[in-house]
């Protein structure tokens, strides 16, 4: 029967027999004497060391026994190495320490930490660095918000690293006498560094240091400001790099997927440069993606402590591959530029003479038989159809519509067909291949909302002025088919263009007046409107002047 005594170790206690007991204090008066030679941090060295020796304690009691023996005491310093193993030098006794599996425990850093030290603690556990740690949960914030709150879980029950010891088992490394020992004396040479380096050559007085706590405030924010700032370039360049790697994925596989590379919106340039297409798409790949890389890495440096770069090599080839994407677009935009410098058109003018009391009803006409476009609206987009002849051609919609007021009795109608080319002679003749038709029956033009082109025209900006001259007291309706197509109007009341449809105009020497517009009727006193069978009947009367307009199948008439 041996002997039970009660022992504290780091503020647990312990049941321990007396031969166990006496070869632990032996163990321990040991460890103490083999750093007499350097005091330094002596007394919290034995503190890691006796927290260590009654964590492996803990593991070794069991509901059936709950006394240490003398083979536990010989198993803990089996694992924590003897004293006199770590009186020679480092190198030398590398060879000789113990073997002891290097498992890693999770705890948050109690050091290197911007909130709960939770990204540093799982940097270390997992093998990656913190900064990266800290970039994948901010990567994951954005489109996944629930990240934020595993965050907040981790923080509550990950315990936080405090003891030397438990710095160690987070780094996975050894819980040995000369680890712990080496962690606090580099600690304590930190600190003795920090103390050298510091200015005590004279005494500040009470201002100074306010002057100082003030100046330190605002130097806390301005890093918290620094740190929010490299995290915001870190999301922007990552979400731009990884949208062009996607990009250009995307557009290298469009034809494997079925799709046609037409329906890529390109820019212009790409289409007519004498550079492939394929390199320009490489060359702007370039130009965007390099800038945002050296965003993505001065968030990193911002954010971290340590400075990362691509070294110079690296940069100068990032320079010089830059230099060249930049170079290739200019010359490609260049040339795009020179062959499409020049505008010019050509003009078809015709004259008719209508009856006096006509009424000129103007509408827009669509072609549903060679355009997918089944509403009538202006576009200045191209598309390639098949007309009747069955010849491909671009269909395009570009055309406006303006009425003015005519120099003499007969109403005109003039065609403007306008391109560009690289001389005005070339852009002239890319005009005469626009094709565009309309048709005057009666009293009623009907004007194409369309014409039709070459398609070598497809990057010569091809489009379709109609100018209507309309005599004076000519009155006319606008159908709603017109409503897109109408551009820059003049109308006495000054109604929109896309509102001038659905509404009787007369011309006279300041131009349109709308008839029916109710809006523009001022001061009006009584206005008496009768709608039969025979048409339309409308009196006003302001007080000073009265009006009259009458419609019927005879058209308006106006006293």
């Amino acid at each position: 029967m041996n002997k039970t005594i009660n022992i504290n170790l780091a503020g647990t206690f312990f049941h321990i027999d007396e031969n166990a007991f006496l070869k632990l204090r032996h163990y321990l008066d040991a460890i103490g004497q083999s750093l007499m030679d350097d005091p330094q941090g002596k007394d919290e060295i034995l503190k890691d060391i006796e927290q260590r020796i009654g964590e492996l304690f803990n593991e070794k009691l069991t509901k059936d026994r709950q006394v240490i023996n003398e083979n536990d005491v010989d198993e803990v310093i089996s694992i924590m190495g003897q004293p006199e193993d770590y009186q020679y030098d480092d190198e030398l006794f590398k060879s000789s320490q113990p073997k002891v599996s290097k498992s890693k425990k999770l705890y948050r850093s109690g050091k290197d930490k911007i909130l709960g030290g939770v990204a540093s603690g799982l940097g270390h556990y997992i093998g990656l660095d913190a900064t990266w740690v800290r970039i994948i949960w901010l990567l994951l914030m954005i489109p996944w918000g629930f990240s934020f709150w595993i965050y907040i879980i981790l923080w509550i029950i990950v315990p936080e690293a405090k003891t030397t010891a438990e710095e160690l088992e987070m780094k996975g490394e050894p819980v040995t006498i000369d680890n712990i020992e080496k962690k606090i004396k580099e600690e304590y040479s930190d600190i003795e560094k920090r103390v050298k380096n510091a200015d005590y050559s004279h005494v500040k007085n009470g201002f100074q240091q306010i002057l100082e706590t003030i100046g330190n405030i605002f130097l806390t924010i301005f890093n918290l400001f620094g740190k929010f700032i490299g995290v915001i370039l870190i999301i922007i360049a990552s979400l731009t790099l990884v949208g062009l790697v996607i990009g250009l994925f995307s557009v290298g596989t469009i034809e494997i997927m079925g799709y046609d590379r037409n329906h890529i919106n390109y820019p212009e340039f790409f289409n007519v440069s004498v550079v492939p297409t394929w390199i320009l798409a490489l060359t702007m790949l370039f130009a965007i993606m390099i800038p945002f890389i050296y965003l993505f890495i001065l968030g990193i440096n911002i954010i971290s402590n340590k400075k990362l770069g691509l070294g110079k090599t690296g940069n100068l080839s990032l320079l010089g591959v830059w230099l060249i994407s930049i170079f290739t677009l200019a010359f490609a935009g260049i040339e795009h530029g020179t062959q499409f410098a020049n505008e010019n058109f050509v003009s078809v003018n015709k004259q008719y003479t209508l009856k006096a009391k006509d009424t000129l009803f103007v509408r827009m006409l669509g072609n549903d038989l060679i355009s997918n476009r089944k509403s009538l609206y202006r576009s200045d987009n191209l598309e390639e159809v098949t007309d009747s002849n069955g010849l491909k051609q671009l269909y395009s919609s570009y055309v406006h519509v303006d009425i003015r007021r005519s120099s003499d009795d007969k109403m005109m109608v003039k065609v403007l067909k306008t391109a560009r080319g690289y001389t005005k002679e070339k852009a002239l003749s890319k005009a005469e291949n626009i094709n565009y038709s309309y048709e005057l029956t009666q009293n009623k033009l009907n004007l194409n909302a369309y014409f039709l082109t070459d398609s070598d025209l497809k990057y010569s900006r091809p489009k379709i002025d109609v100018i209507i001259y309309v005599p004076d007291n000519k009155v006319l309706y606008l159908d709603h088919s017109t409503s897109s197509f109408l551009y820059d109007v003049h109308n006495v009341q000054d109604v929109y263009d896309s509102d001038m449809a659905n509404h009787y105009f007369i011309m006279n020497s300041e131009g349109l007046n709308c008839t029916d517009c109710i809006k523009n009727i001022e001061n009006v006193e009584d206005v008496d409107i009768d709608i039969n069978k025979e048409g339309i009947n409308i009196n006003i009367d302001n007080g000073k002047e009265q009006a009259k307009v009458k419609v019927d199948q005879n058209g308006i008439e106006i006293r």
